[in-house]
């Protein structure tokens, strides 16, 4: 008991001794507003691999709240793969909001030296300074700066990126209206030999068409792609005959796996069902290549 009594006599001794003004002062804190970044529609959602050059990418830059504090200025920054000890300014100086920011394939390269390939990705942030001047970076080599909720307020998007994809487009085949050498990877209908070249007429945007080698009722056999996901079909046509009777028809077979855009090979291929009036000839692949 005596012991007890010492120990509090002891504790009421050392609180007593406490002073408010021991305590380090609380600092002062700063109202740093939440950058909103919006991906434009009208500008490209992805790199493509085989043209990166002409990326053409467009975003808003804005304030999450409206009303909150408006920051001295921001810079629209990128980096590449991830690496945040390279950080790059897109656009200095940013005052008003919301703001429109546009970040091409060839900024891209001139930023970072090289022209994107298949698999590069770049993030786009904001350096935030606020009134007091202090910079808040988008992107840090200690670890993350931002608070571990803002990624997940419902609706914020403080960061967005562009990737180089394989993405289908037509005008990497050949410009729209033009007829375009392809190279016969393979004809399993036997009407062109492997490494043989045709000519592909580029119609718009999701249609190129080819001819067989028939002499009698031509028609060309029209391939539609599917460019969300890179399937190929061919509707049923008459494409003609050889030297006469009979009149072939091809259309494609549903569902095969032969039926396939790769656009970074820039390779088209569709199988085909043949018949005519005497009868089915069963299915063909045809692949083709452009040159």
């Amino acid at each position: 008991m005596k012991k007890i009594l010492i120990y509090l006599f002891t504790s009421l001794i050392v609180i007593s001794g406490c002073r408010k003004e021991d305590n380090p002062k609380i600092p002062v804190l700063e109202r740093v507003p939440l950058i909103q970044l919006t991906a434009d529609k009208t500008g490209d959602a992805t790199i493509s691999a085989l043209n990166p050059d002409a990326f053409n990418g467009k975003f808003s830059v804005s304030l999450f709240y409206p009303s909150d504090a408006a920051p001295s200025n921001i810079d629209i920054v990128v980096i590449k793969n991830g690496d945040a000890t390279k950080v790059k300014t897109v656009q200095a100086g940013v005052k008003s909001f919301p703001t429109s920011i546009v970040l091409t394939g060839t900024m891209i390269k001139s930023l970072f030296g090289v022209s994107s390939v298949l698999g590069d990705s770049y993030t786009i942030g904001a350096n935030v300074t606020t009134t007091s001047g202090k910079v808040y970076p988008a992107f840090s080599t200690l670890g993350e700066t931002n608070n571990g909720g803002i990624s997940s307020i419902a609706g914020s998007t403080p960061t967005i990126s562009f990737a180089a994809v394989c993405q289908f487009k037509m005008t990497d085949y050949g410009a729209i209206g033009a007829s375009v050498p392809f190279t016969v990877v393979t004809d399993e209908w036997q009407d062109y030999s492997a490494g043989q070249t045709i000519q592909v007429k580029i119609i718009d945007d999701t249609h190129l068409s080819f001819f067989y080698g028939t002499d009698v009722s031509v028609q060309p056999i029209v391939i539609t792609v599917n460019p969300a996901d890179n399937t190929t079909s061919a509707a049923s046509v008459a494409y003609g005959g050889y030297g006469g009777a009979p009149i072939f028809t091809s259309v494609s077979v549903a569902g095969s796996a032969a039926n396939v855009v790769a656009p970074c090979d820039l390779t088209v291929a569709v199988r085909l069902a043949h018949t005519s009036p005497l009868g089915s000839y069963g299915s063909f692949t045809i692949k083709l290549k452009k040159k």
